[in-house]
């Protein structure tokens, strides 16, 4: 999901902090959810990276 995450962000224009950011957070999240698949979207990585940091994930 890291590496996902960061690709996808620079893929987006997004500078290199907010890639790592976003990459992180695409992550934790994962890590939220049982398989191999990171179902979450990007307005809820976006949310989490964006400074959420309440602990509460919203599905």
């Amino acid at each position: 999901s890291f590496g996902g995450g960061l690709i996808y962000a620079l893929l987006s224009g997004k500078s290199t902090q907010e890639a790592v950011e976003f990459a992180v957070a695409a992550s934790a999240l994962k890590h939220s959810i049982e398989g191999d698949y990171n179902m979450v979207t990007v307005a809820e990585v976006e949310k989490l990276a964006g400074g959420d940091g309440s602990g509460r994930i919203q599905r």
